[in-house]
């Protein structure tokens, strides 16, 4: 199942929609209910999977489902939550469909997600549980104090990391400008800002449960992630191996590998196009192209950083070029050249300083 898919489908039921305001009525009237959500229902009823009670095919809304989830049987709803096709409806999956659920309407909920791919929603009338399926997917929906509590500890958890990964980046600012950079120290960096956008989409789906209740949270994480993905791109630009990342330095297979994987140390190295052992990641030291540094200065477009890389081929190169040669470069002219001028003197007052 796609991360996005789910993420809509959480979204579907998140506290404050139409329709999670009529399962929240439903559990609190003591009912139960299976509801499946169909966008063109005929052909399951031609199948024999839908056998249809009611033939509604009325404008949805959170009042009528709650009313039709008093009859038994299930209701079909369309995907685009416009339409109640049929409510008092009998599902009938094909029973050679592997099943872990005991109850009988979860079970049929679960053998009709995996049959016909739709999103079934299904209400336990005793345990008061609202459970979602769609093809093996399946989750249980958790209860609203929970999910406050681990996006919390979500949030606390990438302030740390946030905290560490700025640390980092502004040592490496001043190691560039010093010559020293090793390649521990980017990897490092790298190692944060990826923990920082794998904890984002965890924490996603938490907001995506908590609907309107997770809009002061859903604030605070966008603060944390700003900028995040664009540096660990511009770092993989400017230390990986033209071998990963080509002559052009595209830097996106890379940072897609970093968050499709269980990253560490090594992991990462190797994604950088090193073969090293441990003990060298504290003593190769390396230079950066110079991507990052052009960046961070006002007015200076990714072209036209690629333009002054090509160039002078790494950052010391640009740091000992002069204003005439900065000029020639395509793309830079004299405003330009006076930008990346004051913003290298501006980072070497800083190593002076520190």
């Amino acid at each position: 199942m796609q991360y996005e898919e789910i993420l809509k489908m959480l979204k579907l039921v998140s506290p404050g929609t139409d329709l999670r305001n009529a399962v929240d009525d439903i559990m609190r009237a003591d009912n139960g209910a299976i509801i499946l959500f169909v966008q063109e229902p005929d052909e399951y009823v031609k199948k024999g999977i839908i056998q249809v009670g009611f033939e509604l095919n009325c404008p949805f809304t959170s009042n009528k489902l709650y009313e039709l989830a008093k009859m038994d049987g299930a209701i079909v709803i369309s995907e685009d939550l416009k339409t109640i096709w049929y409510a008092n409806a009998h599902l009938v999956p094909d029973s050679a469909i592997p099943s872990d659920e005991t109850g009988t309407r979860h079970k049929t909920a679960e053998r009709i997600a995996k049959q016909t791919g739709k999103l079934v929603l299904c209400i336990s009338q005793r345990r008061k549980v609202i459970t979602l399926y769609r093809d093996s997917w399946k989750h249980m929906l958790n209860d609203v104090s929970f999910v406050v509590m681990q996006m919390n500890q979500g949030l606390r958890a990438i302030e740390r990391y946030r905290s560490n990964f700025d640390k980092g980046i502004s040592s490496i600012d001043i190691q560039e400008i010093e010559g020293r950079v090793t390649l521990f120290d980017v990897v490092e960096v790298i190692e944060r800002g990826v923990a920082i956008i794998k904890i984002s989409k965890e924490l996603n789906f938490y907001l995506a449960e908590l609907g309107d209740a997770g809009t002061l949270a859903r604030v605070h994480l966008n603060e944390l992630l700003y900028d995040v993905e664009d540096i660990v791109k511009l770092l993989i630009m400017d230390y990986a191996s033209t071998n990963v990342i080509g002559e052009e330095h595209v830097p996106d297979d890379v940072f897609e590998e970093l968050l499709e994987n269980e990253t560490n140390t090594n992991f990462i190295v190797k994604a950088l196009g090193f073969e090293l052992q441990d003990s060298q990641l504290f003593e190769l030291g390396i230079q950066p192209r110079g991507y990052r540094l052009l960046r961070n200065i006002p007015r200076i477009p990714m072209s036209v950083a690629k333009n002054v890389v090509k160039r002078f081929k790494d950052l010391s190169g640009i740091l000992n070029a002069s204003f005439d040669e900065l000029v020639e470069v395509e793309g830079i002219g004299e405003k330009r050249a006076q930008s990346i001028t004051n913003g290298i003197s501006s980072l070497r007052h800083r190593a002076n300083l520190r």
